[in-house]
């Protein structure tokens, strides 16, 4: 008997530890394409209210990427505090994601946005503000960069194999390797090849106009598309569920 209630203590405290260890935050992760309807209102609503301080990272088209439709499509939802990533002033950059509510990454290229990320030194901040309950939402290579090993896209061998490239990303969804324009461009074959290489992983292919919201150990999935998930995690062939909106998955099962 006592055996058996210390062994339920231990698991107890194993399991309190895990959820306290459990991001609080949010992440809201679109394929890319044209975003959702009534999304910026949405990430406002997830953060508490219109009230929530919006961060804008523009940084997929270069430092001197144009913020104003973002700007302006988080105005239309309501937000009243709306400020655009300093890309030039780490200490300011750092002030603005200790105070964000919902961080924002837009599109363009993963491989210019994350080396200027680590350059202004607020990678690690990010990852405490998701931890804290901030709301981290991205589109396209704002998409990418929420996985810890991420897709910067691929190599064909003369004799067709394909060869993903690899580079550090946030890691706030670290269970995953992420990779939008999912159906829209084919890449099944690369994320494939992705999990392959790094079969711990799950691969999450999400489809333009589709998103999921991930919280937990699981994830939802809305918009006009599909997300596809593909496991090899318990070895031999590899797993594959294609979900829909309103559709739902846990990550911690095999």
């Amino acid at each position: 008997m006592k055996r058996i209630l210390t062994l339920f203590i231990a698991l107890l405290v194993t399991t309190l530890a895990a959820f306290a260890d459990a991001p609080k935050g949010t992440l809201v992760i679109i394929g890319g394409g044209v975003t959702p309807s009534g999304m910026h209102r949405k990430l406002l609503d997830l953060a508490g209210g219109t009230d929530a301080h919006v961060l804008v990272v523009p940084f997929g088209k270069g430092p001197e990427a144009d913020a104003a439709p973002s700007v302006a499509s988080f105005g239309k939802a309501g937000a009243t505090h709306i400020a655009v990533m300093s890309a030039d002033d780490s200490k300011a950059a750092l002030a603005q994601v200790q105070s964000a509510g919902v961080i924002w990454f837009s599109g363009g290229k993963q491989s210019l946005m994350m080396p200027l990320l680590q350059r202004l030194g607020v990678v690690e901040a990010i990852r405490e503000r998701h931890a804290q309950g901030a709301v981290l939402a991205g589109s396209s290579a704002g998409a990418a960069i929420m996985s810890k090993l991420m897709l910067m896209g691929a190599d064909k061998t003369k004799d067709g194999n394909i060869v993903p490239k690899f580079g550090e990303a946030l890691g706030v969804w670290p269970e995953v390797i992420v990779d939008q324009h999912f159906v829209k461009r084919g890449r099944e074959p690369r994320l494939r090849a992705a999990i392959q290489a790094h079969p711990d992983l799950l691969g999450v292919g999400i489809d333009e106009s589709t998103f999921v919201v991930v919280k937990g150990g699981g994830f939802e999935v809305g918009g006009k598309s599909t997300v596809l998930v593909l496991d090899s995690r318990a070895g031999g062939a590899t797993k594959r569920t294609e979900l829909k909106s309103g559709d739902k998955f846990e990550w911690g099962r095999k």
